[in-house]
């Protein structure tokens, strides 16, 4: 495995060793770590001229696996953003398999989501995609432990989840799997009669690393649920242990927690903006909207900077934040953060997130597109 990932890590440095291309710019991902130039976001991709810009440029270089990732990109965002067509989502799939086949980390990443799910033409098999994120892991830590942690979640909430890979997830938990375990009380935390496995689970997968097990036993004790004591002091030990983990989401949820003063923790609005950058620099979609708020206002230590709030707006709503589609729809229109106020460029940007979120679509009727 070690061999593997250095070998993988030798080609990504190969495969990044050039300048950007209008595929990078118009697909590449900005928590790829072998990328060129900035990235974009999934939902801020123009799928149409993306895929075009990534084929033309792989005619000249057709076996790069950077620029295959990120024409698998662009076919994922016409799938999954725009068209909904299983057919992109085909090509997306092959796209990155392709460039996994050559060790590629962020494409790995992505694959692993295909083999997870069975769908779009790869069998199902959960071994193979556990295998790919293992691989991921010497040098995209941080995507490839999200991602994984994401799997096992949606997994264990799902309606009907398949035996298959519940059994699996079991199967880690019982071999000492944070993650797994942590993914198995979720479900179990919304019936009351099964709080007392909840906690017990969260316990072990805590003492075990996982932040996530950590920030949500910590509510636990906060409010005495579960059939423990209310124990703010706990609480509180178990919040700082979560937001000292290597688990973006969770530093946004400590963030938040100190912004508000909740769950026994100190109001500490420069604590809540340290760990905001420290998520957002990771790429968390929350996070760079919450931090563009602290910005918007002037918090935490921040200088009050509307054009740096906006910035952060149109990163995370690239990712899909709806709170951020509408933050930055209210600055284009009423000429904040470096726009013009010009609202028929409101009304197009909303038009175009509508595609995909309701509250862009509420937002759109509010401003009469």
């Amino acid at each position: 495995m070690i061999v593997a990932g250095v070998f993988g890590l030798l080609m990504a440095r190969a495969a990044f060793a050039d300048q950007p291309t209008e595929c990078d710019r118009l697909a590449g991902s900005p928590t790829d770590p072998n990328r060129v130039g900035t990235g974009i976001g999934l939902y801020g991709i123009e799928a149409v001229d993306a895929i075009a810009a990534c084929e033309k440029t792989l005619a000249a270089d057709p076996n790069n696996p950077r620029l295959l990732f990120n024409l698998g990109r662009a076919h994922e965002a016409s799938g999954s953003v725009g068209s909904s067509s299983a057919d992109e989502m085909a090509l997306a799939g092959r796209s990155h398999k392709s460039a996994a086949d050559q060790n590629y980390p962020a494409a790995q990443v992505a694959l692993a989501a295909f083999y997870w799910h069975g769908s779009d033409g790869f069998q199902q098999d959960s071994k193979q995609a556990i295998l790919l994120l293992e691989k991921a892991m010497a040098s995209d830590a941080t995507e490839a432990k999200s991602q994984r942690r994401d799997l096992f979640a949606d997994t264990t909430f799902a309606t009907d989840p398949r035996e298959a890979q519940i059994q699996f997830i079991k199967e880690a938990a019982d071999a000492g799997d944070a993650d797994a375990l942590h993914a198995l009380g979720l479900p179990l935390s919304l019936a009351e009669d099964r709080q007392a496995d909840v906690v017990q689970l969260w316990h072990q997968a805590a003492a075990l690393g996982s932040a996530q097990a950590a920030f949500d036993l910590a509510r636990m004790y906060f409010r005495g649920k579960g059939g423990l004591s209310t124990n703010p002091e706990e609480a509180l030990r178990l919040i700082q242990k979560a937001s000292a983990g290597d688990d973006p989401q969770t530093w946004d949820f400590a963030a938040k927690a100190y912004e508000r003063g909740s769950y026994g923790l100190p109001k500490d609005d420069k604590q809540a903006a340290r760990l905001f950058r420290q998520a957002s620099d990771a790429g968390n979609k929350y996070a760079l909207y919450d931090l563009g708020g602290f910005y918007e206002d002037g918090k935490g230590g921040l200088p009050q900077d509307s054009r740096e709030a906006a910035r952060l707006y149109k990163l995370a709503a690239d990712q899909g934040n709806e709170d951020a589609v509408v933050a930055l729809a209210h600055d284009m229109a009423e000429g904040r953060g470096g726009y013009e106020a010009d609202k028929a460029k409101a009304v197009a940007f909303l038009k175009r997130a509508a595609r995909w979120s309701a509250q862009a679509k509420d937002e759109l009727t509010k401003m009469g597109g």
